[in-house]
């Protein structure tokens, strides 16, 4: 079943008792909206267990009786004021503070003992302590008593803690003692002596100090220093991959782009009001999901920064060498179903243009390029050009970017390399099919497979594998496909419809030829880039992560001892070719993420 914008359902099989993860809507908010829902969101986390309504129910109560009982021990506990509007304030201020004070310590000791408690990590979950029976059971019963929304529990988990300088010097010894011969080993261990007993001690104390003042002292410098410094091309060196599953979509090209971006449009609304159910019940921080949709890596020459646009009303899409834009909404901000979105790609891909195949067709690929390089290209070819700055605006602004692909990607189990050239594909892009600074790029091919690639400064894997889990659950299991033959009957467009429906628009550039010079020569090093890149798939399912928890080992590390084992035999043996870049590990979903994080 199909839920459509206007609240009525297209009925494709779906069964009743099936709920989606999250609210889909039927309207885009408006600006009193947005503002009135985050209003009460920013208010609701900040009393979190206690419900908003609760609270002030409770502080009407308390108000109305210091009204009526102005003699009563606290009222009389704060000297009284002539004045009227004093005495006002002087009402308010101990009806707020009577009522927020048993809030301000249940959260306190939420943060300091619910929170805080880190022993089931570390126990057999068939046979848990009692410490963690009692925990477990209260967090089954404070989740069902107040569910937190998205963004609840981020202010009451604890501050990240700095540990002892000795023992990170330690641990860093032990990670390189075996990567290094016996002569580098003593020089780094003589460095790191000389570390401990000079600069290292005044710098910890200024890390203690400045973690007293944030709840995270890592993650600004990690994004900062990891991340937004570096000058290297995104793709390949940064960007993750991803793929969607091993079966192919029973889909039309136009109705399988349809469902796609309906169900990420869904998301990106359901992430701005908090209506994702958080992971772990709140034991995860989810500060990362706003960073998921509507935001743009902005190139600088000396480092970059992320653009968040809030909530946006389209995507851009990239077809045969073109830019178009295709909007979500109707005039009266009514979202279009999946029905309404297929006839729009349909007319996009039907619409019979000329591919553009010189340099005006490949102007994605100046965001391949070096950071530092792309700015300078960026600020000349854009932001001097009336005409590009708005094209330009206009994709930073968007949700998503899509690539409509002409290629047929898949899995075949008698050619394993099909599915390399996909993920391969996923990766790099072709050169000119990524607007590589969007937070999100999606491709979804001519056989209605789907993958993408997506910046990797705005979260890390556990938001990616959220996200992701949650789009295949809506695309395959509630939102069912039609038939084919009635996807294309659906997606046939009419006058009618294109009365009704706001068509794709084409985006407009101004290029001249020091544009189309710096486009080619941008164009021509990711190919080099992309061909110097060998990847190979392999898709196990002897064992997963449940056998891998087993013997103590976390799936992650699992797979990081398997690739320095396979690092070392390649080094020792060189004879030996060992490339593992990818290990699907009892997972139906395929994903590739080139800084380890496999499931």
């Amino acid at each position: 079943m199909t839920v459509a914008s206007n609240g009525k359902s297209q009925s494709h099989g779906r069964s009743k008792k099936m709920r989606p993860p999250f609210p889909l809507a039927r309207k885009f908010p408006s600006k009193l909206e947005r503002w009135t829902y985050r209003t009460f969101n920013g208010i609701e986390n900040r009393l979190w267990p206690f419900r908003p309504s609760v609270f002030s129910s409770s502080l009407i109560a308390i108000t109305a009786y210091n009204i009526r009982v102005p003699t009563n021990f606290l009222m009389q506990s704060i000297p009284s004021f002539d004045n009227k509007y004093l005495k006002i304030v002087k009402t308010l201020a101990v009806s707020f503070g009577v009522t927020y004070i048993p809030v301000f310590i249940v959260r306190q000791l939420l943060c300091y003992v619910y929170f805080s408690y880190k022993g089931f990590l570390f126990e057999d979950p068939k046979k848990p302590s009692l410490k963690t029976k009692i925990w477990g059971i209260f967090r089954k019963f404070l989740s069902f008593v107040s569910p937190p929304q998205l963004e609840s529990c981020d202010r009451l988990l604890p501050r990240m803690p700095v540990p002892k300088l000795e023992d990170t010097v330690e641990k860093y010894l032990q990670s390189i003692e075996h990567t290094m011969n016996k002569d580098e080993y003593n020089i780094v261990k003589e460095q790191a002596e000389q570390f401990l007993k000079e600069e290292g001690p005044r710098i910890q104390r200024y890390t203690k100090l400045y973690s007293l003042l944030v709840d995270n002292y890592v993650t600004p410098f990690w994004v900062k220093y990891a991340y937004l410094y570096g000058r290297s091309p995104l793709l390949i060196n940064s960007s993750v991959g991803h793929g969607d599953l091993f079966e192919d979509a029973p889909a039309t090209w136009a109705y399988r782009a349809a469902h796609i971006v309906y169900i990420e449009y869904m998301s990106h609304l359901a992430i701005d009001k908090q209506q994702y159910k958080p992971l772990g019940e709140g034991l995860v921080c989810s500060r990362h999901y706003q960073n998921m949709y509507a935001v743009t890596r902005i190139p600088g020459e000396e480092i970059d920064y992320r653009d968040d646009y809030g909530i946006s009303k389209y995507v851009i899409v990239a077809f045969e060498g073109r830019l178009y834009r295709i909007d979500m909404c109707d005039e009266n901000n009514m979202l279009y179903s999946i029905d309404d979105l297929s006839k729009i790609f349909y007319e996009l891909l039907n619409r019979g243009l000329t591919p553009i195949e010189d340099a005006r067709g490949k102007i994605p690929a100046l965001t391949h390029d070096k950071r530092d390089q792309w700015a300078r290209n960026r600020k000349k070819f854009f932001l001097e050009n009336e005409t590009n700055k708005k094209a330009l605006a206009e994709i930073e602004a968007a949700v998503i970017f899509i690539s409509l692909d002409k290629e047929d990607y898949g899995h075949d189990s008698q050619k394993p390399e099909k599915l390399s050239h996909f993920l391969l594909n996923m990766l790099t892009g072709d050169g000119t099919n990524r607007w590589v600074d969007k937070s999100l790029n999606y491709v979804i091919s001519q056989n209605a497979r789907a993958g993408g690639t997506t910046e990797h400064s705005i979260a890390d894997g556990a938001e990616f594998d959220h996200i992701l889990e949650n789009f295949v659950f809506l695309d395959t299991e509630y939102l069912e496909y039609p038939p084919i033959e009635e996807q294309k009957q659906i997606e046939k467009i009419d006058e009618s419809d294109k009365n009704k429906l706001k068509l794709s628009r084409e985006l407009e550039f101004d290029v001249n030829d020091e544009m189309a010079s710096e486009i080619d020569r941008c164009y021509e090093a990711h190919l080099k880039q992309k061909d110097d890149l060998d990847l190979a798939s392999l898709i196990f399912t002897e064992f997963g992560k449940g056998l891998i928890k087993k013997c103590g080992v976390s799936p992650d590390a699992f797979i990081q001892m398997a690739i320095q084992l396979a690092n070392y035999r390649v080094i020792k043996y060189p004879q030996l070719i060992v490339i593992i870049l990818l290990i699907t590990l009892g997972s139906r979903q395929i994903r590739l993420d080139l800084r380890a994080r496999f499931r």
